[in-house]
């Protein structure tokens, strides 16, 4: 049976040429659900959030840089799945 998951990153570019010693990004995760659509629900509620963001490409007139996937996974054929989403900041 296949799950989903979505991974979001969202960056802001205007932090990028200021001096700072970490990552501007801020990464999420959707809960792991069977149904696709709840999946996709869940990255159309989070990029409300964020109206003034270019997806998936840079243009520097926006705030922020948002890129996002959805994952489909085999519970029965993948092997390491709870570690790999632990280590996804």
């Amino acid at each position: 049976m296949l799950n989903y998951l979505a991974l979001l990153k969202v960056d802001r570019p205007r932090l990028w040429s200021q001096w700072h010693s970490g990552s501007t990004a801020s990464y999420f995760k959707s809960p792991i659900s069977s149904n696709k659509e709840d999946v996709e629900d869940w990255i159309k509620n989070e990029l409300k959030k964020y109206p003034d963001a270019s997806i998936n490409e840079f243009i520097d007139e926006k705030e922020y840089l948002i890129y996002h996937t959805i994952i489909a996974f085999d519970v029965e054929q993948s092997s390491n799945v709870d570690t790999f989403l632990e280590h996804f900041y």
